[in-house]
């Protein structure tokens, strides 16, 4: 099958490291402590992320943990099993790399953009790695279980390559069973779980028949209840169980690692927030979680900053509802921390600048703790460069309430905190192609990517996602805005739609709402790049240099919008990924821009064909003049109507606007697509690093130390880093201590 070759894991990805080991010895013993426990805990839950993704994920992880561990679980001879295989070099790396690749994203499909990856070694090479395992009688038994091998190597149906809605072919775990599901009965279950004041955050939705369903929640706790179900539109009724314990197991360990985490805590608000994430995921209960988010929130500049819990609902592919598993740890960058909190102390003088005016802008800034971070472990498939939380996009599904309290009411009322993962941001494979620039601008790109890269995510998570009012209605009928004065810029007519009381953002626009926020904050960055007050806290006051940093900060971005073709499947006409959905906007702002004059664009693409015709390259051009006079102007005509939509709670406005925005245009063909494909960088993968606790018996120091251990930055350095961390079954091998 030809379009196999589409879905080979990457080769030669590159590999990083978060160079943490000098912030982390500057650690107290204390914080150190507490650190390794916070990091054991978020890690326990990597096995919800799998159980999240795909059915076959967690057999697949535990696979490659027996084939290269010895029986006690410590990591094997990697050149003896190479030897005793009699696979050669190259096959032997190709099943490296598909190992490491798998460790990386916890699953076979990437965690950026969706798609299912396969190896380039030939089954039969591959089996005979397994075959040879010091574990081997045990990994052949896992290697032959349930179908596994042509999971590993389907591309068939193509549909299933991809993480997404089931009643397409596309492949989920939030939802299954023995049918596939609507997305108006998963409606009819919120419903359901609404009236009966459950959370769906931390849930997932199994189907056995015609109007049967278990609604399954995230808990140590195990118990039942039987509902009946209401079907829209018919007389007839369902049947909805409500069990409790879904990944128990999991939660359990997080739970045990919780306790000993709360024994180092630096203040009563972290207790608090433990106690309080203890309780969700032993009782499933997502309040207690929220309230936790409270006390989190309150503990301000923390020396060691962690976060941990069913967090982001990006990979909800059908609702948009159920988060997906998260935790980390990471200790403070303070010197780049200081450049932050001077951006914050200006914040509510700065956002007045955005261009949708007082009348949509929030009534008060609530100040977040803006912290630039090194990250020391974080446990999920793809680590961002920032994170703004509590998360902004908890819903219901499209359309209906949530009527419980949402985080949106506690980034009000208290506040949340913006993350700069700083390390993440650094991190540089050696030799790594910039593609899709021109010569001519590599020199200047390159010195400047950085710089602009970490002002971006400033602005973007800061005055971006922390910006604009949501227009709305409490439950006694008042509303937060004068209707009768407050004027809708895109109708010119006054404000016909809010958000009713228990409606979120998200519950209301629906699956264009995460892509669309991401576009509003990016957008937002783009339009403040020109704000020299913003520009001089990051000590950018050389004329020179303030507009180097504005050229450079368009140019990566659409260099960015590009490069996104990479995460939209033509045939799907679908998006892969969130953020990518959301660059994809500048090929219609930048480059047709200005008054849709097609020839007067901020940015266009040139391309280079060879003798026969056929495209060879293609490279991003920005129009310098044309950034520094117009930039700011065709940024602020964007959001203003990213904002009006969102503020006035216009689904279908929001809808129609924003999926005409993003589908990529007719002239970026198939051939451009597929220099892309062909010209895409594999993503970096890092390889973490581990602590471990040691006894100290000698002299007066009796207790306990905090030691890391640093991995090779490459494939078998990242193998050995996940058999470290003891995420598997206990009882993968038959001569395995229980962990």
């Amino acid at each position: 099958m030809a379009h196999a070759v589409r879905y080979q894991a990457d080769q030669n990805p590159p590999f990083c490291s978060f160079a943490v080991k000098s912030a982390f010895n500057q650690l107290e013993r204390k914080e150190q402590l507490y650190a390794h426990y916070i990091s054991e805990a978020s890690w326990a839950g990597a096995r919800i992320i799998q159980g999240q993704w795909t059915p076959q994920a967690m057999d697949l992880y535990d696979l490659f943990l027996l084939v290269f561990s010895n029986p006690d679980r410590s990591p094997v001879d990697f050149e003896k099993l190479k030897t005793d295989s009699g696979v050669s070099d190259e096959q032997w790396k190709q099943a490296t790399t598909y190992v490491a690749q798998v460790f990386g994203n916890l699953v076979n499909y990437k965690s950026f953009g969706f798609t299912k990856f396969i190896p380039r070694i030939h089954q039969d090479d591959f089996k005979s790695i397994v075959a040879a395992s010091p574990n081997s009688q045990v990994a052949l038994d896992q290697w032959n279980k349930a179908n596994l091998v042509d999971h590993i190597y389907s591309v068939e149906p193509e549909s299933a390559m991809l993480i997404g809605d089931p009643s397409k072919g596309h492949v989920t775990n939030y939802y299954f069973g023995e049918e596939i599901i609507t997305s108006e009965e998963v409606s009819n279950i919120q419903t359901k779980a609404e009236a009966l004041k459950i959370d769906v955050l931390n849930t997932r939705i199994e189907k056995h028949g015609p109007n049967t369903y278990t609604l399954h929640v995230a808990s140590v706790d195990e118990r039942e209840q039987e509902e009946t179900l209401e079907i829209a539109g018919s007389t007839e009724k369902g049947s909805l169980k409500i069990k409790y314990g879904d990944f128990k197991d999991a939660l359990q360990k997080s739970i045990d690692a919780l306790r000993k985490a709360r024994e180092y805590a630096a203040n009563d608000h972290q207790k608090s927030a433990i106690d309080k994430y203890i309780e969700s995921f032993q009782t499933g209960d997502i309040q207690a979680h929220k309230d936790g988010s409270t006390h989190w929130v309150r503990d301000v500049g923390p020396v060691v900053e962690s976060y941990i819990g069913f967090v982001e609902t990006y990979v909800d592919p059908v609702s948009a509802a159920r988060a997906e598993w998260e935790g980390f740890c990471a200790i403070v960058d303070k010197a780049l921390s200081a450049k932050y909190e001077k951006l914050l102390d200006r914040a509510s003088e700065l956002i007045k600048d955005l261009p949708w005016g007082p009348d949509f802008e929030v009534d008060t800034f609530r100040k977040p703790d803006f912290t630039a971070l090194q990250v020391l472990s974080f446990a999920t498939g793809g680590i961002p460069a920032g994170i703004n939380i509590p998360v902004r996009v908890p819903s219901s599904k499209p359309l209906k309430l949530m009527n419980t309290q949402n985080y949106y009411e506690i980034r009000e009322n208290v506040g949340f905190k913006n993350v700069s993962l700083a390390n993440i941001l650094a991190a540089k494979a050696p030799d790594e192609e910039v593609t899709f620039i021109e010569e001519a601008d590599l020199q200047l790109y390159n010195k400047w990517e950085s710089k602009a890269f970490e002002l971006q995510v400033a602005n973007h998570e800061l005055l971006g996602h922390g910006s604009g009012k949501l227009f709305t209605q409490d439950k006694d009928g008042n509303l937060n805005f004068d209707k009768d004065k407050v004027i809708n810029p895109l109708t010119n007519k006054h404000i016909e739609s809010w958000y009713l009381p228990g409606q979120t953002s998200s519950s209301v626009l629906g699956t264009v709402s995460s892509s669309m926020e991401e576009c509003r904050a990016e957008a937002v960055a783009l339009y403040l790049v020109s704000n020299k007050n913003i520009l001089s806290i990051f000590n950018y006051t050389e004329p020179e240099d303030i507009d180097e940093i504005q050229y450079i900060t368009f140019l990566l971005m659409c260099r960015a919008g590009l490069r996104a073709l990479e995460f939209y499947d033509p045939k799907a006409k679908k998006h892969l990924q969130a953020h990518m959905q959301a660059r994809t906007w500048q090929d219609h702002t930048l480059v047709t821009t200005l008054a849709s004059n097609e020839n007067t664009g901020i940015a266009r693409i040139e391309r280079e064909q060879d003798n026969n015709g056929v495209l060879k390259r293609a490279y991003v051009k920005v129009d310098r003049d044309l950034v520094l006079s117009k930039g700011r102007e065709v940024m602020g005509e964007l959001l203003v109507k990213l904002q009006v939509y969102k503020s006035t709670a216009d689904a279908k406005g929001a809808k129609r606007f924003y999926e005409a925005l993003t589908t990529p245009r007719v002239d970026w063909d198939e051939e451009l697509r597929q220099l892309v494909l062909f010209k895409k960088l594999p993503r970096k993968l890092f390889v973490q690093p581990n602590t471990f606790i040691e006894k100290i018996t000698e002299g007066d120091n009796q207790g306990e130390r905090v030691v890391m251990r640093e991995y090779e930055l490459n494939e078998e350095g990242m193998i050995r880093s996940h058999i470290d961390k003891k995420l598997g079954r206990s009882n993968l091998a038959a001569s395995a201590p229980s962990v």
